[in-house]
């Protein structure tokens, strides 16, 4: 028999807890704040997924910061998409957003996905999606693609 969501969140949120100090914590909470969370959000985001608060502050700023300025999205995104802020904006969202901001100025795209779906689809797929399919058409997505 296999575990809900709420007890593998429940089950999440205790090691997100138990792996930190409480002034850990106390940072933790304070770097949200400061990237303009409001404490609501801040909620949100645990109830949502615990394990990002064992993500470095320092990749949660810079995820957060690349993704306001991008003007993709804001923090009412952030807040419902909080897996987002555990991937990594060098390795993984930006080579996947040049491949498919290449694919969108050529018109070969028809629905572009969305952020989560760009960040929590592995790389094989992505490679499948989004990549392969146009090898032949669009050189310049062999060289753009994510690692």
């Amino acid at each position: 028999m296999g575990i809900d969501r709420k007890s593998k969140l429940f089950v999440h949120a205790i090691r997100a807890i138990s792996s930190m100090t409480r002034e850990n914590w106390e940072l933790k909470l304070g770097l949200f704040k400061s990237l303009g969370f409001l404490e609501d959000d801040i909620l949100s985001v645990f109830r949502r997924a615990p394990l990002v608060f064992c993500v470095s502050g320092r990749k949660i700023k810079g995820m957060t910061q690349f993704l306001f300025s991008t003007g993709k999205c804001d923090i009412s995104y952030v807040v419902n998409n909080p897996v987002i802020l555990t991937c990594s904006v060098e390795n993984r969202l930006k080579p996947r957003l040049r491949v498919l901001e290449v694919l969108e100025r050529r018109n070969l795209v028809l629905k572009k996905p969305s952020l989560r779906t760009v960040c929590s689809m592995t790389d094989e797929k992505f490679l499948h999606n989004y990549v392969l399919p146009y090898s032949d058409e669009v050189g310049e997505l062999l060289t753009a693609r994510p690692h």
